[in-house]
């Protein structure tokens, strides 16, 4: 049987380079259907990506420049230049610094003459770009983090075409079951979390957890006694003002607002007090009623956005400030006892010692006896009465002493607590601004070296970084949270840019040319082990926000790995249960010319022409040419084109095909 019509192939040839038998190809490897005219029949769901939209990675943990060789040998026109090492690197972890000058040359000779885009991918260990860290966030983990993605843009710059630099946003731990999905779906990170997820606060002079609760803890506080207890809600406040529900009344009957923001009004409140049981009363504190604080503050407020965990931060620290004050002014009382019980003494030391000074030798043992003995415990027979108010001074003074230290500590714990009160943020508000920070700094970095190369190594494309959505468990795994992030750090960019005198439109375009998002399907496919409800809703879900993400200017990059759902196998696309063609719709529909193929640990050979294969990409052309399907199943029986000719099948020198083409 005949393949195709063309004149000059002679029946059994379906392009110039191929002869084909009479039993290679099943019905599914002809070519495609065409109208009268000759031209192809293209289905609706048809995808028109090509090789020179879709692109594959080199080897992360081989020789780099010799990857890259493999992959023009397979005929790649894309190629992400990945990297797993970081720090030092070595031959099983190289870092973008493992390749000097004369390698580097190397590899921009290669992709000028095979006229390939390029992106590169920094360390897939990088730390979060806010530097959290097990002890809390750590401006040394940020600097390490920050230097990975310079040494990345540097290679960038000299020795790619430009384009994205890729690096993981694994920024901290935060409940999934927390992330208020605007398009009303739910999350879980696992069974009950909603109930007993630990969420912190922070205290942003140190980047340390000010604040740490699992949301099933109870926690308490005094009670004090509020205008509800007094009758006075809706009555004028002495202090001004009027009463309103939950506000708590001072000592002289004065409004303290419940929802104020005044630490030091906190100190005046006045505790209940138990007659029957002789102490202070207390109040228990669930997660929900942190909630319900949280939510009227914010309205009282307004543009306030306190958090709960933020709350439960500040309730702990105005507890441990409530004791040190106690301690404080217990001590600051028996001071003042102390000092009023010093004075006496010494006055009564003064008139004995003039006694003493007056009276002859055989008669001082009388004097002994004028000394009150009643106010002391125990007093020597043998010494005099100045001798015997010495020592007692010596007590009282000793005692002062230790008062001062006590005091003075308890003032100082105080005051450190009162301070930390001011200093707190949930770890979203805290870890965003750092993690914004980072990304805008690298963003400067790319613009810089994209301006300092463009024209010396003939860059085709501008350098970006592409921060890319990663593990469900950290924050930035989600759309919402990946918009968060793109959005403050293109903010800090302009705000940077701005103070070095650029105008803020040219700002703000600068930001988004060297800010862009990496949205990488597989990762975002880990969500569907995570979600609540059906299969078919998480996969509408999951292309309506991909597609969202792209069509809102947040994704200039995009890659493709397929996955069950549960772990970031990198299978090849198509493999797992990611809706994979319908995804690659949308994104061609979106405008979306930039995509690169992650292949795993099984399949780093065929997952580039896999994925061709699955989208029924061409080889040699558009139309009716022969597609990848064809060739993979067709050589000689095998999955992959054969890279020799060994034995019976050698032709002899004098051979030659048709077209005169040398042998190689």
């Amino acid at each position: 049987m005949q393949f195709g019509n063309n004149d000059y192939m002679g029946g059994d040839y379906y392009s110039a380079m191929d002869h084909l038998d009479n039993t290679s190809f099943q019905a599914s490897d002809q070519p495609a259907q065409v109208d009268p005219q000759g031209n192809p029949i293209v289905p609706d769901d048809a995808l028109n990506f090509t090789p020179r939209e879709i692109g594959t990675t080199t080897n992360p943990m081989g020789n780099t420049l010799e990857s890259l060789k493999s992959r023009v040998r397979e005929g790649a026109s894309r190629i992400e230049f990945e990297f797993i090492g970081q720090g030092k690197g070595n031959s099983q972890q190289p870092t973008p610094e493992s390749f000097g000058a004369a390698e580097r040359q190397d590899m921009r000779e290669l992709l000028k003459a095979n006229e390939m885009k390029t992106s590169t991918h920094a360390s897939v260990h990088s730390n979060s770009l806010a530097g959290f860290t097990k002890e809390g966030f750590n401006n040394e983990a940020r600097a390490q983090a920050l230097k990975e993605i310079k040494k990345a843009i540097n290679f960038a710059g000299e020795a790619t075409k430009g384009g994205a630099v890729v690096f993981h946003l694994g920024e901290w731990q935060r409940p999934l079951s927390e992330v208020q999905d605007k398009s009303g779906v739910r999350f879980y990170g696992y069974e009950g979390e909603e109930d007993d997820a630990v969420k912190f606060a922070v205290d942003t002079r140190t980047g340390q957890p000010a604040g740490i609760i699992r949301k099933d803890k109870t926690i308490y506080r005094p009670k004090f006694i509020t205008a509800e207890d007094k009758g006075l809600v809706g009555k004028p406040a002495p202090n001004g003002g009027t009463f309103k529900p939950g506000d708590w009344v001072d000592i002289n009957g004065n409004r303290i607002d419940r929802y104020t923001d005044d630490v030091n009004k906190l100190f005046n409140r006045v505790p209940h007090f138990n007659d029957k049981e002789t102490n202070f009363e207390t109040e228990a504190l669930t997660w929900k009623d942190l909630q319900r604080e949280a939510d009227e503050y914010n309205k009282r407020n307004k543009g306030a956005n306190i958090q709960p965990e933020e709350l439960y931060a500040q309730t702990e620290i105005i507890n441990r400030a409530l004791q040190a004050k106690g301690g404080s002014l217990f001590h600051a009382y028996r001071y003042d006892n102390e000092r009023k019980k010093l004075e006496a003494l010494k006055k009564e030391r003064e008139y004995f010692q003039h006694l003493e000074e007056i009276t002859p030798d055989e008669e001082k043992w009388k004097l002994k006896k004028k000394l009150d003995r009643s106010q002391f415990e125990t007093l020597p027979e043998h010494k005099l009465p100045t001798e015997i108010l010495d020592d007692q001074i010596k007590l009282v003074e000793d005692g002062m002493r230790h008062i001062h230290e006590s005091s003075s500590s308890a003032d100082v714990q105080a005051t450190e607590f009162i301070e930390s009160f001011k200093h707190i943020k949930s770890a979203e508000k805290y870890g965003l601004q750092r993690t914004a920070d980072t990304i805008a700094k690298a963003g400067l970095t790319a613009m810089e070296t994209y301006n300092k190369n463009k024209d010396k190594y003939e860059l085709s494309d501008p350098i970006y970084v592409a921060p890319e959505n990663w593990d469900p468990r950290m924050f930035g795994s989600h759309p919402d949270e990946y918009r968060k992030i793109i959005n403050a750090s293109r903010n800090k960019m302009v705000e940077i840019l701005k103070n070095q005198g650029k105008d803020e439109d040219e700002a703000k375009n600068l930001a988004k040319q060297h800010i862009k998002g990496t949205l990488d399907v597989g990762h975002l496919n880990l969500l569907r082990s995570h979600f609540k409800g059906k299969p078919e809703d998480f996969q509408k879900w999951m292309l309506d926000e991909a597609e969202k993400l792209v069509k809102e200017g947040y994704v200039g990059h995009i890659h493709l790995t397929d996955n069950f759902g549960y772990d970031d196998e990198h299978l090849t696309p198509g493999q797992g249960n990611i809706p994979m063609k319908e995804f690659l719709k949308r994104m061609e529909n979106a405008g979306v010319k930039d995509l690169i193929v992650e292949p795993g640990s099984y399949n780093i050979s065929t997952s580039m022409p896999d994925t061709l294969a699955l989208i029924n990409s061409p080889v040699y052309g558009v139309g009716r040419a022969q597609r990848f399907s064809s060739v993979r199943n067709a050589h000689f029986g095998y999955n992959a084109p054969g890279f020799f000719i060994a034995g019976a099948y050698v032709p002899s020198n004098e051979w030659k095909p048709w077209t005169d083409i040398p042998l190689e």
